[in-house]
């Protein structure tokens, strides 16, 4: 029963991950895409998130940080090196 029950929110857990996983993938793209702009620019990596609007700054925590996004982040990240 317990086992089950574990079974049964591991999938949830996995088809949730696999539902977001294309905006967890277009998020590290842009974030990406905008790490190169500011490196071209000879900005550091600090200073381009010192620049970020507070808005920003949330959205990238909650979207990196919040370990229910962890798989689909894993996920996007692997999908990124593959694809780059």
């Amino acid at each position: 029963m317990l086992l089950t029950i574990f079974w049964g929110i591991l999938g949830i857990y996995v088809l949730f991950s696999l539902l977001i996983l294309p905006m967890q993938y277009r998020f590290l793209a842009a974030l990406k895409k905008k790490e190169a702009e500011n490196k071209a620019k000879g900005k550091t990596q600090g200073e381009m998130y010192d620049s970020m609007r507070v808005d920003e700054l949330v959205l990238h925590e909650n979207m990196q940080g919040n370990p229910v996004f962890f798989l689909a982040n894993l996920l996007a990240s692997v999908f990124y090196r593959i694809k780059h």
